[in-house]
């Protein structure tokens, strides 16, 4: 018995196989991407550093509105710096001519403003001598360390920040104290407490098995 092919059922045959090809392999990639970028953000959230941080990574897969034989999957994060700081265990040295890295309290007060970008950010050592209308009173701390402190009476807000006094009631008997605002260091040393790497090869290595799996499927 003798079947003839023509050539346009041939290329119906093969523009479907490569359909199939096309749709397994930009699905595994797909799959992997996503997994992958949730054990990235999994790898932070479990080494203390928090949701917002590790929300930062994304991912997309191209191309992005159809299958493909090569697709490609892409993965960054939006705060590459601290992600690099973080993935290096590097050394954070003030610039500028500066002696002292100022990291701030949780009695420093939110810096003003509007936006997202604003709502969590504390202010900047300028900032705060401008909102309490002083200098800071410095005194030494341990291992090279300085301390930077603002005469307040205490007076917790909700988010935790030190309450401004008010015109009249350190007249009035308010009784201050020196309140901790910021701990002045030479230089902070990041701990390495991401592997990126190793998470790269391990959703490589598990594409190839997804591909594997959906092609078995058709």
């Amino acid at each position: 018995m003798r079947i003839d092919v023509g050539v346009s059922d041939m290329k119906k045959l093969m523009d479907g196989i490569e359909g199939d090809i096309a749709g397994a392999s930009t699905g595994a990639m797909r799959d992997t991407t996503t997994r992958a970028k949730q054990e990235l953000r999994e790898q932070i959230t479990s080494s203390g550093l928090g949701t917002r941080l590790a929300n930062t990574w994304q991912d997309k897969v191209y191309p992005l509105k159809r299958n493909s034989l090569t697709p490609g999957g892409y993965i960054w994060s939006n705060a590459p710096d601290i992600i690099d700081a973080f993935t290096r265990g590097a050394t954070i040295a003030p610039t500028g001519g500066r002696k002292f890295l100022w990291i701030p309290t949780r009695s420093v007060p939110r810096a003003r403003g509007s936006g997202r970008a604003t709502s969590t950010r504390r202010m900047n050592p300028e900032q705060v001598q401008a909102e309490f209308n002083q200098e800071f009173v410095l005194r030494k701390g341990k291992a090279g360390r300085w301390l930077a402190f603002i005469a307040q009476n205490r007076g917790e807000t909700k988010r935790g920040a030190l309450r401004k006094v008010r015109k009249g009631r350190i007249g009035h008997g308010a009784k201050q104290e020196l309140i901790l605002m910021f701990t002045l260091v030479p230089s902070v040393r990041m701990p390495k407490l991401l592997d990126l790497n190793a998470v790269a090869g391990r959703w490589e290595a598990r594409f190839e098995s997804e591909f594997t799996k959906r092609m078995g499927a058709l």
